[in-house]
């Protein structure tokens, strides 16, 4: 913070005790008049009545007797107009010595319209409501420029940026959807445990904590999933769960250690049937949070249109690599695979598998660049997929699916392992790999082991990253663009009172 921006607080500060010295609380309880939603105000003006608004001052333009004030309330604007020719002396001036930006008032008066046409409320008396001891950074509507600032002091960003706070807007509104959606198709929504002797799921590096109450180690879950079916052996045929997940993993444009999960899980379903949910999931919240199934995606600098409604394309994921990068796996050795991944700089922990290079290959060589319009990448080697039932018809490979959309993997499902003497095995092999150096290799997990004992039918699982798909649909290219609060470094000023 500046040294004049230190100057400006103290003198705030010094204002609040003049106020507080004359017997003007700073910070009242409530609003003097009780305030309307500005967005009803403006929505459905009653020219000539009278009401009240509060909200933040964000703009302050004198000309003579006339102040002219914006108040933001919940995002929406609304002029005001201090007149004082009819507030009076006393009230204009005071309004114009104790008043400032960020404030927040409580406006009464009559709504009418300026001779430019501007709905406006014409002042009859205010309340200061909390007075701000900082100015807003830049003018309301102007983006903050550091990402730094915007990132770290959220508040800040939304604050001023309408767009920014869009974006939000989009993403709440895209949860509440989703959860619409899935009520509709007979799926109750249900809660997991955060906190996990064993986490499982995925393919991750999982954080751990100690209870000291038990003096154990426990996990932040990695992944929804093992909780979920465990209520499909309980007995619920349609469970759903949206949540946090924890992994200890990459800061990148597509990645944050702490994001949002939507997974799902179906008795007597297949991945066949999770792909149609899946296209109908991503097309009808588009359609109920944008109005469209056609969005534009910024790629290589040129906005890209997609087309979200169904049907999806599908292809197998082999079928892919030979497609897009001209590499056949089916016909390579596995001495030809391994130089593919030497020339690509590719390492695999915990020892060459095929299953798992040829998953890394296609990541590497296709995913980002080639799947723009939504398809479904199906049926990947079974060893790469150690939750997942082998395909029905070559069991080399795991009915596993993954949709892209605009380059970026948005969801992943299964037709789930219920065979619990092959999913031991699959376990086990895992934790081999652990003990080779695979740090994200899946742990043991009896207790899941033994409640497949117990009987799961049929099942199909997905999920989908809510981050993920917020970004597709507000064409935001980075994943700190559309988390409230994303994961940064401690800053070296963080103990301070810097902005």
């Amino acid at each position: 913070m500046s040294g004049m921006s230190n100057i400006e607080v103290s003198q705030r500060r010094s204002v609040r005790e003049e106020l507080l010295r004359s017997g003007v609380n700073p910070y009242p309880h409530t609003p003097r008049y009780a305030p309307v939603p500005v967005k009803d105000v403006i929505s459905n003006p009653q020219v000539g009545s009278f009401t009240a608004v509060a909200g933040r001052v964000v703009s302050v333009r004198r000309h003579g007797r006339l102040v002219f004030i914006d108040v933001i309330d919940d995002g929406y604007r609304l002029q005001c107009m201090l007149n004082k020719g009819i507030v009076g002396d006393v009230k204009f001036e005071w309004f114009m010595k104790y008043i400032d930006l960020g404030d927040f008032i409580n406006v009464f008066g009559e709504l009418i319209y300026t001779k430019r046409g501007e709905l406006t409320l014409s002042i009859r008396d205010y309340q200061l409501l909390a007075k701000a001891l900082r100015s807003p950074p830049v003018k309301w509507g102007h983006r903050l420029l550091d990402p730094e600032v915007r990132y770290r002091k959220r508040y800040l960003d939304v604050m001023m940026t309408p767009d920014v706070r869009r974006i939000f807007e989009i993403r709440f509104r895209t949860i509440q959807e989703i959860r619409k959606f899935m009520w509709d198709r007979g799926y109750i929504e249900v809660e997991t445990p955060v906190l996990q002797p064993v986490y499982g799921g995925a393919a991750a590096r999982p954080f751990k904590t100690h209870i000291w109450a038990i003096d154990e180690d426990w996990y932040l879950r990695i992944s929804l999933e093992l909780y979920l079916k465990r209520l499909i052996v309980a007995g619920f045929n349609k469970v759903f769960e949206i949540g946090k997940n924890f992994r200890n993993e990459d800061i990148d444009v597509l990645h944050n250690p702490e994001f949002t999960m939507m997974e799902s899980y179906e008795a007597y379903a297949d991945y066949n049937a999770i792909m149609r949910l899946t296209e109908d999931l991503v097309s009808t919240v588009a359609k109920k949070v944008l109005g469209t199934t056609l969005i534009e995606y910024p790629i290589n600098g040129e906005k890209v249109r997609i087309d979200l409604s169904p049907p999806y394309r599908r292809v197998r994921l082999v079928d892919g690599l030979r497609e897009f990068a001209g590499v056949d796996v089916d016909e390579m050795s596995d001495d030809g695979i391994k130089e593919l991944l030497r020339q690509h700089k590719i390492t695999l922990s915990g020892g060459y598998d095929r299953g798992r290079a040829i998953v890394k290959l296609f990541d590497r060589l296709v995913g980002r660049e080639h799947l723009i319009q939504p398809t479904f990448v199906i049926d990947f080697p079974a060893s790469s997929s150690p939750l997942t039932k082998p395909h029905r018809n070559d069991p080399g490979y795991a009915e596993r699916f993954e949709l892209y959309i605009a380059g970026i993997e948005l969801a992943n499902a299964y037709t789930e392992l219920n065979d619990p003497v092959l999913q031991e095995d699959y376990f086990r092999k895992e934790e081999e790999r652990r003990k080779a150096g695979d740090l994200e290799a899946h742990p043991y997990d009896w207790d899941f082991v033994e409640a497949l004992e117990y009987g799961m039918p049929p099942t199909g699982g997905l999920g989908v990253g809510i981050d993920r798909l917020v970004l597709i649909l507000t064409g935001s290219t980075s994943i700190k663009e559309v988390i409230l609060f994303p994961m940064l470094k401690k800053s070296e000023t963080s103990s301070s009172r810097q902005v």
